[in-house]
């Protein structure tokens, strides 16, 4: 796979919870760092904390807006993301995802809140 069929797949597994899938894509040494969440290390870590965060909500999808290639396999994507929490409370936000691929791997994902 390409680097940008990556981050393609990893969007979509992550819109399906698909957290065996996910793992697949990462490496113990990745590194997980959101304005929301925080920082995590290593692909067990990041799927605990994905799996948390999936629970809170009755459903939720990342639409992705655009897709931009940087230099040394970061990919930027620019999302929005809707949701409904367990309370039947709807959530939309949008940000822009760095994703770092490196070997077929995910190396790093860095994620910023937009305005």
């Amino acid at each position: 796979m390409t680097d940008l069929e990556i981050v393609k797949r990893y969007f979509k597994l992550s819109n399906i919870s698909d957290f065996k899938e996910i793992e697949k894509l990462l490496s113990d040494t990745t590194i997980y760092i959101s304005q929301n969440a925080g920082k995590y290390f290593g692909k067990i870590n990041i799927i605990k904390m994905q799996r948390e965060f999936h629970a809170k909500f009755n459903t939720l999808n990342w639409s992705i807006n655009s897709l931009k290639t940087l230099a040394h396999g970061t990919i930027v994507v620019d999302y929005d993301f809707k949701a409904k929490q367990q309370s039947g409370e709807n959530i939309k936000s949008t940000g822009l995802e760095f994703i770092s691929v490196k070997d077929d791997l995910i190396r790093r994902i860095e994620i910023q809140n937009k305005p």
